[in-house]
């Protein structure tokens, strides 16, 4: 039974009439991360390769001049739809924390970082009539699934003059499902069934990027990064393997203006690696993965761009793993947001509203995003 559990965890279809988390995130191993700052979230991730405060490029942190740490917290509320109906969901999630700081007196900044690296929280309800020896009995089951996998990254970068910067990152990827599968009978003469089991992830991964200046105003990011495969443990015994992406990406800044900076990404994931993975163990598969964002920062005031700059993005991502076997997700958001600056500028606050959109045949979701980041530099 707990094996069967296990292939359910992988494999169910979210046809229940509510889920917790997204929806999206039923299948495979869950709705992926994008290990962004808040910061660069309010540029709808179009920063994410250039923002030292963002983990997908350890290059970035070639920016960072004082010892810095940030903490995020994330508030979601979005409308489901699927087959089965509708229903408002909410969740609170944690998904970035980063300490770096200069290694003086050379030109290279280490820094360590914790952020998501994919989602499965989700409690799913169904109803139905079984046969029990030729009588027709109503039950009622739940399945629920908390965890995910998080990404610990171990990074430095390193100045070479004043117009390049490498930079490598080591990444640990680990976590944890908590599984709970619970049928209740609505006859009170048969007794109501409870499963539970915990599926336990680990890897490792490695990470290299280039940051390229050309002039004061324009630059090029590139990163590559190689996840490997993580072990999958069910109560402590080894249960098989899943492959993970191989990922490159390139990203564009430019400053036109002092007041003015535009900058633009793209992303590519190879998650079909992991296909026949979750294939033999009864998932719909895994796809490749395209993300691309464009965003903008304006400060009203060149000398302190940190007091209140006005941020905007959106971006368009499709989803790993697909609901529906041939079909695949898709995600499209905005985004706005601000920060300010105070303590001598030793303690600053971003806030970014997102408006997202996700969908894959008869299953949309939409909602409103709200993130807040706290940063320090004692």
């Amino acid at each position: 039974m707990r094996s069967a559990l296990v292939v359910l965890a992988l494999a169910i279809l979210p046809s229940a009439a509510g889920a917790q988390s997204a929806q999206f995130g039923v299948r495979g191993l869950g709705y992926p991360g994008r290990a962004l700052a808040v910061r660069a979230l309010g540029t709808g991730g179009g920063f994410g390769l250039v923002d030292p405060e963002s983990s997908q490029n350890p290059a970035a942190l070639a920016s960072v001049q004082n010892l810095t740490s940030v903490f995020s917290i994330t508030q979601g509320f979005r409308r489901v739809e699927n087959q089965a109906g509708t229903a408002s969901v909410r969740d609170t999630r944690f998904p970035q924390l980063m300490v770096a700081g200069p290694v003086r007196p050379f030109p290279a900044v280490v820094g360590f970082s914790f952020s998501n690296y994919t989602s499965r929280d989700f409690t799913l309800a169904t109803s139905q009539t079984i046969d029990l020896r030729g009588i027709p009995v109503n039950v009622s089951d739940t399945f629920s699934s908390r965890g995910g996998l998080n990404d610990f990254r171990i990074a430095g970068s390193y100045r070479l003059g004043s117009q390049w910067a490498v930079g490598g990152g080591f990444h640990i990827i680990s976590g944890s499902n908590r599984l709970t599968s619970t049928r209740v009978f609505n006859d009170s003469s048969y007794l109501s069934s409870r499963q539970k089991s915990e599926i336990s992830s680990t890897g490792v991964g490695l990470s290299l990027g280039v940051t390229r200046q050309f002039g004061a105003n324009f630059a090029i990011s590139a990163v590559a990064r190689s996840d490997g495969h993580v072990n999958l443990d069910r109560d402590s015994t080894r249960v098989g393997t899943i492959d993970l992406p191989y990922s490159a990406g390139l990203g564009l800044h430019w400053r036109p203006s002092p007041k003015l900076d535009l900058a633009g990404q793209a992303l590519f994931r190879t998650w079909s690696g992991a296909n026949s993975d979750l294939l033999a163990m009864g998932g719909t598969g895994a796809r490749n993965t395209v993300e691309a964002a464009v965003g903008t920062e304006y400060a009203s005031d060149p000398k302190r761009p940190y007091r209140r700059p006005i941020r905007l993005g959106a971006h368009y991502a499709t989803l790993p793993f697909p609901l529906v076997p041939g079909q695949q997700g898709r995600e499209f958001g905005v985004s706005a947001g601000s920060g300010v600056r105070f303590a001598q500028q030793r303690a600053g606050l971003d806030l970014t509203l997102e408006h997202v959109w996700r969908s894959e045949g008869v299953y949309s979701e939409n909602g409103f995003i709200l993130s807040l980041g706290i940063s320090v530099r004692p």
